[in-house]
């Protein structure tokens, strides 16, 4: 049995409690995260559920970072538990289930915020005067509105079209509110517009997205939701677990919550969170819903931390007695208060109350030379707004110039955010176009800055309808066959009029393609008029037990493959030689053609060798874009074909053979003409890039990723197109990208596999606030932005009506967020608070926050 001495008795109530579902109400520094890694290892070491078993879902990279270390550091085989964000384990679904469920393509990428506003901006009607911010939040709300109304009907059109009219007669309040500039002002024409228009431009808004193989983050969301409705995945992913923990529930919307209750199966669920730090109810949180349902339907037992681990005794009791004041019914939830495990009294909380913004800075600016120099890390200035972010930061930087004294080393918000850095960006768009070669949003990236002679009017002349109804795509003049032949499909019809076109498709373990293994390869070779030459098809006797879930896909049971399946590696190498030099064929192929490459890397063997590949799912995409879905069995459909598509390698082949030939029929020989024209007029521009990046793509099967990366900063020019501009700040950047990728680097995998992982890596990481202790700077920081941190000690500027609170609350006579945030603001120092406020700002007069009388007299001091 394991020991918990470090734990308290209810701490220990937890950790020992693996029978009932707990609602567990822990609020700052009361020691969760430690709590639920021993709960995790006493799971283990119990022997009620194998690590992968086990989910735990948080609400930031950096949580789920710390998670995984504390696990892995209390329980042996810590490390294989399933510790996830909750958009992270959204695409681990879609991604799972993708192939069989979905007419997603499996190699999509993820569009985050600024790619989604490059996307939109291209949509925008030219006489529609809207920021694309405003457009890319009404889509966004659009989105959460249908996944939260149950608006997944498969059918994008009319699902778009509902929504819209259900918004119009039910929200409309809400929507007021998103049809505003950045100054708060409404925008009666978008907010009259959106509902003649906006069904037809959230449609090809999402076309587009489909088109360059990508997703948004919201519909991350959406998305998995649809699948998880489906009963049969549903109870797939329900029987992975046994134990599931769901940590900061303030943060989780009901949606959220609806979604992972599809898995919830006859797991042991645990719900924690603190409903006094709900600082995210503008991204839809709704805690007291969620803990309502919670209780209503799991009847969990309820567990309050309130041993504090984190602040001094007085920065505790200030702590408490402010939150008592802002939300009286705080005595209900926490009736014993919160005791302090410290032992020290500690320094009184400083309040300072500035004539103006430029006093206040210098008074933060002096006052942290004052205290000890330990790691800069240690201390932190929060505020309520980037704006006032920034501005403190450009006053820093004058007060240091100015005084002669050193200057402080400070990291702002936009500091944190790494991986959307502009460099960041432009290097990891040319690693995307290396491994997927569908990417527009990443060709658009790098068009705009290391290309010369594809501007802005011959990208819409290649996005126009008539380039579209050819069936052209601007990454096709990248590709190396659809270059020489001045045709994307030239390929295709050559190797089908010389009977040398192989259709193939796999069934595995499960679709991780770095880990999992084959047990079904099937493959057909076409003859000229279409009809079957040749076959081939073998079970592969796995090296592990075949999942559950995967059985119940493709009905192949390790038994089974026992008694029927072949050496893996003899019959991967038979295929190998039976496809050489065809052109490949698959319906979402990339999976198949994924896995395939990394198992022959993990067997030894040497790769698939074949001219080039088409994705029948591409080419429907392409042709047929208005279809209600593409998946295989509604083609099949559409097409009337003869073999019927199941869960079996060999009839999906048969019937993707067929849907191709009609393909080739209807749509890609009728209008050869037409896109050879198309192609002729833009290959010169795109030469310089498409022969750069087959050099690159040659090396990119042989190098690690951040090997790869180094010979992309170099080869593209990048570093020398910033270091003309003076930018070598840029340059550093990217080689802080080098050594991030050389540590994240897996070793064991192959190096797509590894430039696979990276990349989701990066996708995923919104934030890398993990910056702000490495680098040993201070932090100039939004509340939003620390949540999960603490530091010994924190500046908090800008305590004045209007600012904080903010206007918008304050106009609203709604201020309930804007005391959360105060609470979570003021939880975040260890030893020493400060905060402060200008009298005059922003050329207006203002008052001190109501916030700051809420602080007890007797620990307070001002200065």
């Amino acid at each position: 049995m394991l020991e918990f001495l470090k734990l308290n008795a209810r701490q220990r109530e937890v950790a020992e409690n693996l029978d009932d579902h707990i609602l567990l109400t822990a609020p700052a520094g009361t020691g969760k995260t430690d709590t639920l890694a021993y709960r995790i290892a006493n799971i283990l070491d119990a022997g009620r559920a194998a690590p992968e078993e086990i989910l735990c879902l948080t609400f930031t990279n950096k949580a789920c970072q710390e998670m995984r270390d504390r696990i892995a550091l209390r329980a042996a085989g810590g490390n294989r538990v399933c510790v996830r964000t909750f958009h992270s384990f959204c695409y681990d679904v879609i991604k799972t289930e993708a192939k069989r469920h979905s007419d997603l393509f499996t190699d999509f990428v993820i569009f985050d915020e600024s790619d989604s506003r490059t996307l939109l901006r291209e949509l925008v009607p030219e006489d529609l005067d809207v920021p694309v911010a405003t457009l890319f939040r009404l889509v966004a709300f659009t989105k959460e509105k249908q996944a939260q109304w149950d608006i997944l009907t498969g059918d994008p059109a009319a699902d778009a079209k509902a929504v819209v009219a259900r918004i119009y007669r039910e929200a409309k309040d809400e929507l007021l509110a998103v049809c505003v500039d950045e100054h708060y002002q409404r925008l009666p024409r978008l907010f009259a517009g959106w509902e003649i228009w906006g069904a037809s431009f959230l449609r090809r808004y999402d076309m587009r997205l489909q088109e360059a193989h990508g997703l948004d983050f919201t519909d991350l969301i959406v998305r998995a939701k649809a699948l998880l409705r489906q009963l049969e995945i549903a109870r797939r992913w329900a029987a992975r677990f046994r134990y599931i923990n769901i940590d900061e529930a303030q943060d989780t919307s009901l949606v959220e919550y609806g979604i992972l209750e599809r898995i919830f199966g006859k797991s042991k669920i645990l719900l924690a969170g603190d409903l006094f730090q709900t600082i995210y109810s503008w991204r839809g949180s709704h805690p007291e819903a969620v803990v309502q349902r919670f209780q209503e339907r799991q009847q969990p037992k309820a567990i309050v931390l309130s041993e504090n681990y984190r602040s001094t005794k007085l920065l505790l009791h200030a702590s408490y007695v402010a939150l008592e004041r802002l939300f009286p019914e705080v005595a209900e939830v926490y009736p014993d208060g919160f005791q302090a495990d410290s032992t020290e009294t500690g320094a009184p909380i400083e309040v300072k109350g500035a004539g103006d913004f430029d006093e206040e800075a210098q008074w933060i600016y002096y006052r942290m030379l004052q205290l000890p120099r330990t790691e800069s890390a240690r201390i932190a200035v929060l505020v309520r707004s980037n704006r006032y972010a920034r501005e403190l930061s450009s006053a820093f930087g004058v007060i240091a110039a100015q005084s002669g004294s050193a200057s402080l080393p400070f990291l702002l918000i936009d500091d944190t955010r790494f991986f959307q850095r502009q460099e960041i960006k432009d290097a990891l768009a040319f690693l995307r176009l290396l491994v997927n070669r569908h990417d527009v949003a990443s060709l658009m990236r790098v068009l705009r800055r290391y290309v010369r002679g594809i501007g802005p009017s011959a990208i819409a002349k290649i996005s126009s309808t008539a380039y579209r109804k050819a069936g052209v795509r601007m990454t096709d003049y990248l590709d190396p066959e659809a270059r020489a032949a001045g045709d994307p499909f030239a390929a295709l019809l050559t190797a089908l009029e010389a009977g040398n076109i192989v259709v193939f498709d796999v069934e595995s373990t499960g679709l991780d393609t770095a880990h999992d293994e084959i047990v079904q390869i099937a493959g057909v070779r076409l003859a000229p008029d279409g009809s079957i030459r040749e076959r081939f098809m073998h079970y592969l006797r796995p090296a592990q037990p075949v999942p559950k879930a995967a059985e119940n896909v493709h009905h192949l049971s390790t038994a089974f493959l026992q008694e029927h399946g072949e050496d893996p590696a003899a019959v991967l190498q038979a295929f190998t030689t039976f496809a050489q030099g065809s052109v490949i064929v698959g319906h979402n192929v990339t999976y198949d053609l994924r896995i395939l490459g990394s198992e022959l890397s993990r067997l030894g063997l040497p790769p698939l060798d074949f001219p080039t590949y088409y994705d029948t799912l591409d080419i429907f995409c392409r042709f047929h874009p208005n279809l209600p879905n593409h998946r295989l069995e509604y083609l099949g459909k559409i097409c009337e074909v003869t073999h019927v598509s199941s869960h079996d390698a060999f009839d999906d082949i048969c019937a993707t053979a067929e849907i191709l030939l009609f393909a080739i029929t209807h749509d890609i020989r009728p209008t050869i003409e037409a896109r050879r024209t198309c192609m002729e007029a833009y290959l010169p521009a795109f030469r310089p890039l498409a022969e750069k990046l087959a050099q690159l793509r040659e090396k990119a099967a042989e190098l690690r990723p951040w090997q790869m990366l180094g010979e992309i900063v170099v080869q593209t020019g990048m570093a020398d197109y910033y270091k003309k501009r003076g930018e070598e700040n840029r340059v550093e950047n990217l080689r802080d990208l080098f050594r991030r990728a050389r540590e994240l680097d897996d070793k064991a995998l192959a190096p797509v596999d590894g430039a696979f992982q990276f990349l989701r890596y990066t996708t995923l990481s919104t934030t890398d606030l993990d910056a702000v202790t490495k680098k040993q700077r201070i932090p100039i920081i939004t509340i939003h932005q620390a949540k999960g941190a603490e530091f010994d000690a924190v500046f908090l500027a800008g305590c004045q009506q209007g600012t904080f609170p903010g206007l918008p609350a304050l106009k609203k006579n709604d201020t309930s967020e804007e005391k959360r945030l105060f609470y979570v603001a003021i939880t975040r120092a260890k030893r020493q608070l400060f905060l402060s406020w200008s009298q005059f700002c922003y050329g207006h007069y203002q008052h001190e926050s109501e916030f700051i009388r809420t602080l007890p007299k007797e620990c307070v001091r001002r200065v």
